[in-house]
């Protein structure tokens, strides 16, 4: 059952170079830990934010596609998807859509998707 949440989200099925796997739930939140095969640098921050803003400029005026952040965590970079304001019926394609960003960025070796969610037990 350990990544039977993997298979709901349509994850297994996005061909991507790195593992994904989901870990929990937070309501309309979803964070995205990144792990690249050595500590994430200035470099991979500048690359993932270009990455998300080319994915994030394929929505047009009137289609919102969540708000999202990035951070360098120090150990992993951070990517944050709020969907609370997506446009309805976005929703799948603005939470797979960063992970599908994130396979134009070289040598992440993991993502893992609410991985700090509390009380989420499987």
């Amino acid at each position: 059952m350990e990544h039977e949440f993997d298979s709901m989200m349509g994850f297994d099925k996005l061909g991507l170079y790195y593992d994904v796997h989901t870990a929990g739930f937070d309501g309309e939140n979803f964070t995205y830990s990144v792990y690249f095969a050595d500590a994430p640098d200035d470099s991979k921050l500048e690359k993932t934010r270009q990455a998300l803003s080319e994915f994030l400029q394929s929505f047009d005026e009137e289609t919102f596609p969540g708000y999202v952040d990035v951070t360098n965590e120090g150990d992993k970079l951070s990517v944050y998807l709020d969907i609370g304001n997506t446009t309805p019926g976005n929703e799948n394609i603005s939470i797979q859509g960063i992970l599908k960003a994130l396979n134009n960025v070289s040598g992440i070796k993991q993502v893992i998707v609410n991985e700090d969610c509390e009380g989420f037990d499987f």
